[in-house]
C-alpha cells in the first residue's frame, strides 16, 4: 500500500496546481479553442513550482525565526513534518531512489530506539526522514548544522540534540538527555558512532564507534536498531546526469538483555562490526567502490 505521508505536501501542492489550472483555463477562456490544450501541463507545472516556491519560504522565513531563538525545543511532531515534507521534495530533484530492508525488524509506534548508522555524507539524515516518515525521531547532530541557513532553524524546532565535539561535558550531557527521551519513550535517537563522517572512504569503509555514544542505550534499556548506509557520499557526484541509489538496511537489532553485559567498547565494536560485515557484502551496490574496481584493471 502506498503510503502518501512523506510526499502529503507533493500530493497537496499537485490537488491544488490541477484546482487552479482548471479553473485559469475555463475563467480565461482558453476552453474556447483546441489550440489552447498545450496550456494544460504549462499551468499545472507553473501552479505546482510557484506553490512550492511559496512552501520554501515559508520555511526559510520560519526557520530563520527559529535560528535566532535561544529556546530549546523538545521533539515536536511539527517541526519533523516539515522536514520530511522537506527532505522528499530534496531527495526527488536530486533523482535519488531509496531502498530500505529489514525494517520489519523494528517497530517505532510502540517502542523508541536507538539508532546507529555508519556516517558517510551529510546526506545520510536526508534519506532516514524519507524511511521513518510519520514517527518520531531525532538525531544527534553536530551543533554547526543549526547554522545552515533556513533548515538549521526547523532542525532545533525538530527538537535534534545539538552535539559539539570538541565539548567532551557538553557531549554527555547531550547523550544523557538522549537516553531521557529513549527511557520515556519520547522518541526515537539516531547516531552515528563514528563522530564525523568518512571522508577516507573506501579506505577505510568505516571509520571506528565511539564507545561512550552508546551511553544512552544503558541509561535507557532501549534497543539498538543498527543500519548499513550506501551511496549517500555519491550523490553530488552523479547528479543530474544520473539516479543514485541509496540503501538502507538494518542489519540488526540488539535488545537489552543482548548486550547489558558487554562493556561499552566492546559494544562499540559489536554494532561496528555487524555494519561493516553488510556493507563488505553488500560492497558492489557502491558506486565508489565500481569506480576502483575499474581503475585497478
Amino acid at each position: 500500500m502506498l503510503n502518501l505521508w512523506p510526499m502529503a505536501l507533493s500530493v497537496l501542492l499537485f490537488f491544488l496546481s490541477a484546482i487552479l489550472t482548471g479553473v485559469t483555463f475555463y475563467f480565461g477562456g482558453f476552453y474556447q479553442n483546441i489550440i489552447w490544450i498545450w496550456i494544460l501541463p504549462v499551468l499545472l507545472f507553473a501552479f505546482f513550482w510557484a506553490g512550492f516556491a511559496l512552501f520554501a519560504l515559508w520555511v526559510v522565513a520560519l526557520g530563520l525565526k527559529y535560528q535566532r531563538s535561544g529556546k530549546r525545543y523538545a521533539p515536536s511532531r511539527f517541526g519533523m513534518w516539515v522536514l520530511s515534507q522537506t527532505c522528499f521534495v530534496v531527495l526527488l530533484l536530486c533523482r535519488c531512489r531509496v531502498h530500505a530492508s529489514g525494517l520489519g525488524k523494528i517497530d517505532m509506534k510502540k517502542r523508541s530506539y536507538m539508532i546507529v548508522s555508519n556516517h558517510l555524507s551529510a546526506f545520510d539524515h536526508v534519506g532516514f526522514v524519507s524511511i521513518f516518515h510519520g514517527l518520531d525521531v531525532v538525531a544527534v547532530s553536530k551543533k554547526a548544522n543549526e547554522d545552515m541557513f533556513g533548515i538549521g532553524g526547523w532542525i532545533k524546532r525538530a527538537g535534534y540534540l545539538p552535539i559539539d565535539q570538541n565539548d567532551m561535558v557538553g557531549g554527555a550531557e547531550i547523550i544523557s538527555r538522549a537516553g531521557n527521551l529513549l527511557q520515556d519513550n519520547i522518541s526515537s535517537v539516531m547516531i552515528c558512532p563514528e563522530g564525523t563522517r568518512n571522508k577516507s572512504f573506501p579506505n577505510p569503509l568505516m571509520l571506528p564507534f565511539h564507545p561512550g555514544s552508546f551511553a544512552m542505550a544503558y541509561q535507557s534499556k532501549a534497543p539498538i536498531a543498527l543500519f548499513a548506509i550506501q551511496n549517500t557520499n555519491a550523490v553530488f557526484h552523479r547528479f543530474p546526469l544520473h539516479f543514485t541509489d541509496l540503501y538502507y538496511d538494518c542489519v540488526a537489532v540488539l535488545e537489552y538483555e543482548e548486550y547489558k553485559d558487554l562493556s561499552p567498547n566492546e559494544l562499540a565494536l559489536r554494532c561496528h562490526g555487524l555494519i561493516l560485515a553488510r556493507l563488505e557484502k553488500k560492497g558492489a551496490r557502491f558506486y565508489h567502490l565500481k569506480k576502483k574496481e575499474k581503475t585497478e584493471k
